[in-house]
């Protein structure tokens, strides 16, 4: 249900992946400290249709994402995530508002600005280091993502992309969740014969296998 597109990353450093890994790996470690119920297995990542991949390094560890998160109510979501399970979920409020402080960012990286961290929305950007690589690592209240500058950058191109798709999929929302609504109403042969369901359209396909798929796991 993802479209995945390889961004081929020009710097080939092994060592920065593996620093930003092991960084991601320190952070999940706090998290799993800090929580009272001692578990720190990440979230099941969330449904989302007609979405967008983007991988931001060269093995693909971590990526920029943009899709429909299926309510209801249903909402575009874009997301920042890794395959350890780490998904920051950003609204285009606060995806602007840290692409409109990217300038400053790059200057705390270089000691050049004023504060040791910049406030973006509900995000927090803190410049950290480990092994002598200095990383950027964006703070929510319920996540934290660290990363290298160079994947920060690669961030920032997908800004064009964000807003094109963004609104293109804002304005099939409504008819998600109507169809979302419908559809967990219904038995699954029922829709596939019903008047409402289009075989030809990715949303009904793409949906009827989200629902379905969502009340197997839920009845296991």
């Amino acid at each position: 249900m993802t479209t995945k597109i390889m961004v081929m990353d020009t710097a080939m450093d092994p060592p920065i992946v593996d620093v930003d890994a092991a960084e991601e790996a320190d952070a999940a470690k706090t998290q799993c400290q800090e929580q009272a119920s001692g578990s720190c297995s990440p979230q099941h990542r969330a449904m989302r249709l007609l979405s967008r991949r983007y991988d931001l390094t060269n093995t693909g560890y971590k990526f920029l994402e943009i899709g429909i998160n299926v309510g209801p109510p249903s909402y575009v979501e874009i997301v920042v995530g890794d395959h350890r399970g780490h998904e920051l979920s950003l609204s285009l409020e606060t995806w602007k508002s840290l692409y409109e402080q990217r300038w400053n960012i790059y200057k705390m990286l270089r000691n050049e600005y004023k504060d040791n961290f910049i406030s973006a929305g509900p995000l927090i950007v803190r410049v950290c280091t480990l092994n002598d690589a200095t990383l950027v690592r964006l703070d929510s209240s319920s996540i934290r993502i660290t990363m290298t500058e160079t994947t920060l950058r690669h961030i920032f191109d997908f800004d064009g992309c964000i807003d094109v798709t963004f609104e293109r999929l804002a304005r099939l929302v409504d008819t998600v969740d109507v169809k979302y609504t419908r559809f967990s109403n219904t038995s699954e042969n029922a829709i596939r014969n019903s008047d409402f369901f289009n075989g030809r359209q990715l949303i009904d396909c793409e949906l009827l296998a989200s629902v379905f798929n969502t009340y197997e796991k839920n009845t296991m």
